[in-house]
């Protein structure tokens, strides 16, 4: 069995994508990359501990301003601030409370770490595919429009 694989029309959404503005660059950037990226927030909220429900609530993925790329993890901002996600993560040493007597200390579960060793090959390989389709919506939408 003989399999051929055209990678013409790869060169020509290539071409296209680099004819295409810094703002829709980013648009079709931003959203392969988070289609991309669901895999792994998925097992993030699969891995953090059950008592933060609040942390994983804030799970999730957001543009960075100002360049093409974004961020996956635990929100800062909105109804459900995950400010605490890298006390989750990585633990803490003993606290002390300031007139004395021992808070304890967190134990890290590495929960972020885990889950993106589990699907980074699903995530990197899930990039390239997620591209193409957005850079083919993006010229769908954009017929559509000129009709």
């Amino acid at each position: 069995m003989e399999i051929t694989i055209r990678t013409d029309q790869i060169k020509i959404l290539e071409d296209f994508f680099q004819s295409l503005g810094t703002t829709d660059q980013r648009k079709i950037f931003t959203a392969g990359f988070k289609k991309a990226a669901k895999p792994l927030l998925d097992a993030m909220k699969a891995n953090v501990p059950v008592k933060t429900g609040s942390l994983r609530k804030s799970l999730g993925s957001a543009m960075e301003s100002g360049t093409i790329s974004i961020l996956v993890g635990a929100r800062t901002f909105g109804a459900h601030k995950g400010y605490h996600g890298h006390l989750v993560e990585h633990g803490t040493n003993n606290r002390f409370r300031k007139n004395g007597g021992a808070t304890g200390k967190v134990q890290g579960t590495h929960f972020v770490d885990k889950s993106f060793y589990d699907t980074e090959k699903q995530v990197y390989g899930a990039i390239t595919d997620e591209w193409y389709n957005e850079i083919d919506k993006f010229i769908i939408r954009t017929n559509t429009k000129l009709k």
